[in-house]
């Protein structure tokens, strides 16, 4: 009888750990996505700023599946305001909501928000 209840603890402790172990991972998976999704917004700024600046009036199929991509991964619900052939511009504002939004999540404030705080 000492043994099954030695088993019994023995099992319950190393499912604590497994559990402790999944909520570690967890929380650092969701650490890293914010800072990722922010990566390729910043990479889809720079594409699309170029394209604007070569005043190419429609973002190619890639870079608009790379933005829908992106839309779909977010952790938050977001529906773009584009039509289906959006100019870079139009996109530079889309990708800049976006990363508002994100900022919003990372630090509970919309970024506009801390630069005035740093501004005052």
């Amino acid at each position: 009888m000492m043994i099954s209840n030695h088993s019994g603890l023995l099992g319950m402790a190393n499912q604590e750990i497994r559990d402790a172990i999944d909520a570690f991972v967890a929380g650092r998976r969701a650490e890293r996505r914010l800072p990722a999704l922010l990566e390729r917004t910043d990479a889809m700024l720079s594409e699309l700023e170029t394209l604007n600046l070569m005043e190419v009036r429609r973002i190619p199929a890639p870079l608009r599946s790379a933005l829908t991509a992106l839309v779909a991964d977010l952790p938050f619900d977001y529906t773009p305001a584009l039509g289906p052939r959006p100019s870079p511009t139009a996109a530079i504002e889309v990708v800049f909501s976006i990363q508002a939004g994100i900022f919003n999540l990372m630090y509970g404030t919309e970024p506009s928000d801390q630069l005035m705080e740093v501004a005052s």
